[in-house]
């Protein structure tokens, strides 16, 4: 792919923070014109809470998707890296391939939650359930993608993250 195709599909790269940024924003959005309707107006609106929570729910799932690709997520590494190169590489590779079996078993089980909860409507808004648990399958989804390329670079003697973070994470501390 050339330098100007690539520019053109920078989203993929920034794909969770995209989406997350945009949940951030409504959630704000929301929680303020709710704030402002119950105090200011003599009407609250009462669809707000329930638009806060879907965005909440997206917010969280794809942003844990993005820890994955830069990976920030915790780990606990300390025996593991008292072992010897080569044990240590199959430990690490049977870690890698339970958090994969672990991804796809919920990428699974959100995808049949999803469709099961279309006709189960919101309490306000009347919404199908399956725009909240939607955040979870695409939350998933991704996550499995990160994941699974961030095992296949260790695997291969290579950092595991995809992307390297903005700026020193901690570095004010």
């Amino acid at each position: 792919m050339n330098r100007a195709e690539s520019s053109a599909w920078w989203w993929r790269d920034y794909f969770e923070e995209i989406v997350a940024g945009l949940a951030l924003l409504m959630v704000i959005a929301a929680t303020c014109w709710g704030v402002v309707t119950r105090y200011v107006t003599s009407t609250p609106a009462a669809w707000t809470g329930e638009i806060a929570a879907i965005a909440f729910a997206w917010l969280v799932f794809v942003g844990a998707a993005a820890g994955f690709k830069y990976g920030m997520h915790v780990t606990i590494d300390m025996l593991v890296t008292k072992l010897p190169q080569t044990p240590r590489r199959y430990v690490m590779a049977a870690a890698d391939l339970l958090v994969l079996v672990f991804l796809g078993t919920l990428l699974f089980i959100a995808i049949e939650f999803s469709i099961d909860s279309w006709s189960d409507p919101t309490s306000t808004l009347q919404l199908p359930r399956t725009v909240v648990y939607a955040s979870v399958v695409v939350g998933a989804f991704c996550m499995l993608l990160r994941y699974g390329r961030a095992a296949w670079r260790r695997w291969h003697g290579l950092d595991g993250a995809w992307l390297e973070t903005p700026g020193e994470i901690g570095a004010e501390l």
